[in-house]
């Protein structure tokens, strides 16, 4: 009985492991209260810088390009015409959602059901990076989906639709 009360007493006066002792760091620091003279050292990369507040950038004016001289196919045409404005991609889908034509690109398919529908529905609908506008080939009705995070000016999208008029015409 004795050895079991003198077990009992050195089990209450050895202190418990405390979870500072489990992580190294952590031994070193003798406190954790708010010290507001301290300040995080952060790595370069981490670090925040203040962010200057940047207008969408505007198309530049396109040069003299013609989209269809030199083009062996309708898809070569709308690259150039993806090159002239400085569009990241071009699509002309059918109102029901089909490919109609694209510069190419991996989100041709998945533009064309999506806002080829969205326009016929809702025309003035607004999506950022996608600008829409309508067209009528051939009894056709047809939407122009253009790719771009920059802002179209209202006559360089006038000069965008001209020429895909003209693709249109030269290649259906």
């Amino acid at each position: 009985m004795a050895a079991g009360a003198v077990l009992i007493r050195r089990k209450r006066t050895t202190p418990a492991p405390s979870a500072m002792q489990d992580i190294p760091d952590l031994q070193k620091i003798k406190h954790l209260d708010y010290q507001p003279g301290i300040k995080p050292v952060l790595p370069v990369s981490q670090k925040s810088f203040p962010r200057q507040v940047q207008k969408p950038g505007v198309l530049p004016r396109p040069g003299d390009t013609s989209v269809i001289e030199g083009a062996p196919d309708i898809t070569t045409s709308l690259r150039t015409l993806t090159e002239k404005y400085s569009l990241d991609q071009f699509t002309i889908a059918t109102a029901d959602g089909l490919v109609f034509a694209s510069s190419g690109g991996e989100d041709a398919q998945d533009d064309a059901a999506r806002f080829g529908e969205l326009f016929a529905s809702d025309p003035l609908a607004e999506t950022p990076g996608v600008t829409l506008f309508g067209l009528d080939h051939k009894s056709s009705d047809l939407v122009g989906i253009i790719r771009t995070n920059l802002q179209i000016p209202g006559d360089v999208a006038k000069m965008i639709e001209r020429d895909t008029k003209d693709i249109l015409n030269r290649w259906i």
